[in-house]
């Protein structure tokens, strides 16, 4: 039987695969676009509370994945079955990153639980985080944390499995393997890392210093 898909490995049944109406250029076009319209967005509304650059770059980092998260994310979870026949907008973005990872387009179990939890928790979780940074609100540090873990931990058993497959799902293409497969997942790998460093400093320093302050409430009762 002939082969009427691009992805790999090569021999992947896709019998329901349709290619994307949009082409490589137009698909990324739309997807950035949407991401530069979440970041707009987000910048102008924490501009207008704070001048912190940290706290502005943590808010549309947040934003920005309840969008991905939520949306490009849930898409996939709730369409796993039929993304390789359908011809929206998302599919077609799907189509194009399954060129790095085919599992995206055969329905793997692996992917679509993984994606599903993204959707359904991160995604939601993140939007709740960029609300308490808004509101300055150090309730946000806890659930920085738990998300980061959780973006952290999915990031790296979905590399892990990957690897264990001799990366077989993924097209040996500089622009699918580099960039797409290692590149547009990598802010998922840092970025967490260094939040969960940052919140953790956080709380740390908070605990002290109600510990210290504990403390010398008790030396006072005791001199009394």
């Amino acid at each position: 039987m002939a082969i009427t898909h691009p992805f790999y490995p090569r021999n992947v049944s896709l019998p329901h695969y349709t290619p994307a109406q949009l082409s490589m250029v137009e698909t990324l076009a739309i997807f950035f676009s949407w991401v530069f319209a979440a970041i707009g967005i987000a910048t102008f509304l924490i501009s207008r509370k704070t001048k912190s650059t940290s706290t502005r770059l943590l808010f549309i980092w947040y934003v920005t994945c309840a969008l991905i998260h939520g949306v490009v994310e849930g898409y996939f979870a709730w369409t796993n079955k039929t993304i390789a026949g359908d011809q929206t907008v998302l599919s077609a973005v799907w189509k194009e990153y399954a060129m790095s990872d085919s599992r995206y387009m055969s329905s793997d179990s692996f992917v679509v639980v993984m994606e599903g939890i993204t959707a359904a928790c991160w995604g939601p979780l993140s939007l709740v985080i960029a609300y308490l940074i808004y509101r300055d609100d150090p309730a946000r540090h806890v659930l920085q944390i738990i998300v980061s873990l959780g973006q952290l931990y999915g990031l790296l058993i979905y590399y892990i499995t990957a690897h264990f497959a001799n990366y077989e799902h993924s097209s040996p293409a500089f622009l699918h393997f580099v960039v797409y497969f290692w590149g547009f997942n990598a802010p998922w790998f840092f970025i967490p890392l260094a939040v969960m460093r940052s919140s953790g400093m956080e709380i740390v320093k908070a605990c002290r210093l109600l510990q210290q302050t504990e403390r010398k409430q008790q030396q006072k009762v005791k001199k009394n």
